[in-house]
């Protein structure tokens, strides 16, 4: 179960699996494992989620991989971006909307929306909500899928 603590740990010492800290110790770690429930119910509670509409916390980070929880409040709105990596948005809780030139797209819980890389869009949570961004580069240049 993952909790939030700003606890320090001991050199060469391994945190149970899932333990979010906020100062991102846990990047470091070889093996990530999350309760989502519980670190969207931290990030809810956040001065930032409060303040701004929302907050985010990334959950992994590598040089080809980017997972990202964000926790908006209803009506929150993150103003249009370009990704220069492939995206996958899933609702995990609540209701949002991606905004796309082509067309708003809305995203419910349980519900997955990828895009090509370089895609303006922004997002509005209909409802207070909590989606698991992934972002991923090719590690070495381009990957072509085989025919």
């Amino acid at each position: 179960m993952a909790t939030a603590t700003g606890s320090r740990r001991l050199p060469g010492s391994r945190p149970a699996p899932g333990v979010v800290r906020f100062h991102l110790d846990h990047l470091r770690d070889p093996i990530g494992h999350f309760d989502l429930t519980d670190v969207d119910r931290t990030l809810r509670e956040s001065v930032a989620c409060a303040d701004e509409g929302y907050s985010a916390v990334t959950l992994a980070k590598y040089p080809d991989l980017r997972v990202v929880l964000i926790s908006m409040r209803a009506g929150a709105r993150i103003e249009e971006s370009k990704a220069e990596a492939r995206l996958s948005l899933q609702a995990v809780r609540g209701r949002a909307v991606l905004r796309l030139p082509e067309g708003p797209i809305e995203l419910s819980a349980q519900q997955l929306i990828t895009l090509e890389r370089g895609m303006l869009h922004d997002l509005e949570a209909v409802t207070d909500c909590a989606l698991l961004l992934t972002l991923a580069w090719p590690a070495n240049g381009e990957v072509r899928p085989r025919a």
